[in-house]
């Protein structure tokens, strides 16, 4: 009968401390919350304080992580989607390319091309037509677009 008495006892006591406890907890939920807390000096008001720190730390730094998770599943997602597409459109360049002849030489640029500003060289030449054109540096020009040269 006496062990029976003092397990009793131990499991009250257990359920006093335990009940305890779970007040103490409340208490500080509360205080978490912003709520009751008169009561708290400054000291217990730092201690507060600090802890919502490093818990707002906390929680920065798992969403970041979170974020940074996100972005690299939808940048998988965007080359997952580009790639077929990247893949038609250079099927389809290397199509043009070897479809496509050549521009004849008369539409090809000059091997040294050069700039003269304000000074040129040019010689009045008639061509088939009667229409007179003025030849710059290996280009025939008309003469409409060289009144701005003369004057």
């Amino acid at each position: 009968m006496f062990v029976m008495l003092c397990l009793q006892g131990n499991r009250y006591q257990e359920y006093e401390k335990l009940k305890a406890k779970v007040e103490a907890l409340r208490e500080s939920e509360r205080h978490l919350m912003g709520e009751q807390l008169d009561s708290l000096n400054l000291k217990d008001l730092q201690q507060l304080e600090n802890q919502l720190d490093n818990s707002l730390k906390h929680i920065r730094l798992r969403k970041e992580k979170a974020l940074q998770e996100k972005n690299k599943n939808l940048e998988k997602q965007i080359m997952e989607t580009q790639k077929p597409k990247a893949l038609i459109q250079q099927d389809h360049w290397e199509q043009a390319q070897t479809s496509t002849p050549s521009p004849p030489a008369s539409l090809m640029p000059d091997a040294n091309p050069s700039l003269n500003i304000g000074y040129y060289e040019g010689r009045a030449t008639m061509e088939e037509g009667g229409e007179t054109q003025v030849r710059i540096n290996n280009s025939m020009l008309p003469p409409w677009m060289l009144s701005h040269l003369n004057g």
